[in-house]
């Protein structure tokens, strides 16, 4: 992994073969001091794609009880990750296209860069976002 910072608060993180997407967009924001901000694009290849995504309406209290796990081998063509950062942790989504499917979910850790990844992180200033738990125990977004 490689990152480098524009003067205007944009960071762009390389990922190599190897390397973890999830795992390197946190060290990337920690690198660079990013607090509040967002992942306004990113791209690759995974080999194995970790995600979740909700599949009910009920929303049980339990995340588990209302989460899909999903573990996908072989490569993984990414088309998009984008989403928010507070208190320095990501939450991020992907959508990702294997030749015969397209999935999207929550990215999760262990999703191994395969040819590369390459991710734009745009830090705010003058805003500091925490995730504090709302109805249902759904993580919500709100000033610090």
């Amino acid at each position: 992994m490689e990152s480098f910072e524009s003067d205007d608060g944009h960071v762009v993180v390389r990922l190599d073969r190897g390397d973890m997407a999830l795992e390197s967009i946190e060290a990337a924001c920690e690198a660079h001091d990013v607090d509040t901000g967002a992942v306004v694009s990113g791209i690759g290849t995974f080999s194995n794609l970790n995600i979740h995504y909700v599949d009910r309406t009920d929303l049980p209290d339990e995340q588990a009880a209302r989460n899909v796990d999903l573990e996908l081998e072989g490569s993984w063509e990414v088309t998009n990750i984008g989403g928010a950062i507070a208190d320095g942790e990501p939450h991020l989504h992907v959508t990702a296209f294997n030749g015969e499917r397209t999935v999207g979910g929550h990215l999760e850790e262990g999703c191994e860069v395969n040819v590369l990844g390459e991710f734009t992180i745009r830090k705010f200033e003058g805003l500091s976002l925490t995730r504090e738990p709302g109805q249902h125990n759904v993580s919500q977004l709100t000033e610090r």
